[in-house]
């Protein structure tokens, strides 16, 4: 093939890197049929790739750069006494949501439609990026038009005379095997085919007893089991590959693009499929700090909305995100987040492993980690521009994909979507267990939170709340000590105290004495004929919203204890 490479709107010191536009004339003897091509380019193109690859190149606005195409070819046509009247553009911008709707290529052919240098021309846009099908008209003379990705489809435009817009159309992969092959090129294909599938036919897993979901809108939307098992593979090597053992490790979502089957062998084509641009694995040293703003960025797309303008939802009832390619898939670490909450605040905490006692603890903003990651990443791709600076090197991404397949047990992968890891939760009803079982709060808590409880003082007795204060009552001790429901608590007395009975104040006299107000919650203590003045309300106990609920069931359980205790008192003397 004969033809320039296009891109109107790539530049290098000031100048185009490529060639803006060409002419093509089939048919030198009729004048009028030439159709002018312009090309352009995603400016995603300086995030999409590796830096190295465009250092120095500059994206500029494609409606501005094609427009300015335009009226550059039209001047030189008019000066030559040319006219031309079939325009083509060749694009790679995509109508993602996720892409600026400015960089899009549907609101290129809208602004098309509206350049009045193009007024009673053919304009086509033949676009990619997105990887949809489309087939959409702009006015009265522009057609847009996408097939898909794969080479599922081959488009075809069929244009008649007088008519300025076309009828496009598609002609499947499947359709498309029932031609006939040229013989020259069957034979070339078969040679190469049967050297690719030698090499790629060798086995590394005799039999997956699971699938591993590399499709693109879990991958790219949350966590999966293959990017799980990805990320693990650069975990694992990092503990000896490297001067320092890993901390973290991740992928971006937008690097895995291929499913292993469940019940087949796993073999090097499948490993070349999932990770088929050659990334090495880097190892990088970043703060605290810059690990939370990398998952912030990672979690930053809109909302998924479906075609009535509702939004998506994930099986937990949470919002999905749109696909992203920066979506990480990580080993060793936890993000817990809220997708309700705006983007760059919806991460609620973060918790890293520790390599020695195999613990999750809570992210430190000041201290340096060891993350591992592809030299994609690792050099500010993606738009990562947290990241970068000095780093180590190792192998291929692969051959670590490869090594770890054959000694992990993949059993443990077998939930696509296991929300262990990014983890969705709603951040109304979110509470972080450490793995001691103790309570602990959530990073950067709003103040008077009603999901952020005050915890009280070691064997302090719980008092009621004072009101205006939005507190609720957690349970003392950890987590096993809790008391079960339509139980109260009764906790030794320190050894220090002789009578510790003794010990209620006349508020709680003067409390015990006052008659309850009516209200719409059901309570149901077993209260004990004895209680020490350490009464502990199960928090289980109490309701989930609103602190004045959460108050009269405290004072209520007080109350009931100050009672019992009075009455006992009284029994005595």
């Amino acid at each position: 093939m004969n033809f320039p490479l296009l891109s109107s709107n790539t530049y290098v010191n000031g100048a185009r890197l490529f060639e803006a536009a060409t002419i093509v004339d089939k048919n030198k003897d009729v004048e009028g049929d030439e159709f002018v091509v312009i090309g352009v380019t995603t400016p995603e193109t300086a995030t999409k790739t590796h830096p190295k690859n465009v250092k120095g190149v500059t994206f500029t606005e494609p409606i501005a750069e094609v427009n300015k195409v335009i009226e550059e070819i039209q001047a030189k046509a008019l000066a030559e006494g040319k006219d031309y009247k079939h325009y083509v553009v060749l694009a790679h911008l995509g109508v993602d949501t996720t892409t600026p709707v400015e960089w899009r290529g549907s609101t290129l052919a809208e602004a098309l439609s509206k350049n009045p240098l193009l007024k009673g021309k053919r304009v086509t846009v033949i676009d990619g990026h997105s990887h949809t099908v489309e087939s959409t008209t702009y006015g009265d003379n522009v057609t847009y038009n996408q097939t898909g990705s794969y080479l599922h489809n081959v488009g075809k435009i069929t244009y008649k005379s007088r008519q300025l817009l076309g009828n496009p159309s598609q002609i499947p992969a499947a359709d498309a095997k029932k031609l006939e092959a040229n013989p020259k090129i069957a034979v070339m294909v078969k040679e190469i085919k049967q050297k690719y599938d030698a090499e790629n036919a060798v086995e590394v897993v005799s039999n997956s007893p699971v699938e591993l979901n590399g499709d693109r809108e879990n991958v790219r939307v949350r966590e999966t089991n293959l990017g799980n098992v990805v990320a693990d593979s650069l975990y694992q090597y990092g503990q000896t590959g490297f001067s320092h053992p890993t901390d973290i490790a991740v992928t971006n979502g937008g690097g895995l693009r291929e499913t292993i089957a469940k019940g087949k062998p796993i073999t090097k084509g499948n490993v070349i499929a999932v990770l088929p641009f050659g990334n090495t694995i880097s190892q990088i040293q970043v703060t605290g700090q810059q690990v939370l703003d990398m998952f912030e960025k990672s979690l930053g797309s809109i909302l998924q909305v479906d075609k009535a303008g509702k939004t998506v939802l994930d099986e937990n009832g949470q919002p999905l995100l749109e696909p992203s390619g920066g979506f990480l898939q990580i080993s060793g670490a936890k993000v817990y987040y809220d997708t309700n909450l705006a983007a760059g605040k919806r991460i609620l905490a973060v918790q890293v492993k520790n390599r020695v006692t195999g613990l999750y603890e809570k992210l430190d903003f000041e201290k340096v980690y060891y993350l591992a990651t592809n030299d994609f990443l690792a050099a500010g791709g993606d738009g990562y521009t947290m990241l970068g600076g000095a780093r180590e090197e190792g192998p291929s991404m692969d051959a670590a994909f490869e090594d770890y397949l054959k000694t992990a047990d993949l059993t443990q992968y077998e939930k696509v979507n296991p929300n262990s890891r990014t983890i969705s939760v709603d951040s109304k009803t979110f509470k972080l267990a450490e793995e001691q079982g103790k309570e602990q709060e959530p990073a950067k808590p709003e103040k008077d939170s009603a999901t952020n409880p005050a915890k009280p003082e070691k064997d302090q007795a719980v008092t009621p709340t004072k009101p205006g204060k939005n507190q609720e009552t957690t349970p003392a001790g950890s987590g096993k000590d809790a008391v079960k429901p339509g139980k109260v608590q009764t906790t030794t007395p320190a050894t220090s105290e002789t009578d510790s009975t003794t010990k209620i104040t006349q508020s709680e006299k003067d409390q015990a004495t006052k008659p309850t107000q009516p209200s719409t919650v059901k309570v149901d203590y077993k209260v004990a004929d004895k209680f020490t003045d350490k009464t502990v309300v199960s928090e289980k106990l109490l309701p989930n919203t609103g602190s004045e609920q959460s108050i009269f069931m405290m004072l209520l359980g007080m109350i009931l204890g100050a009672t019992a205790l009075w009455t006992s008192r009284k029994q005595e003397k």
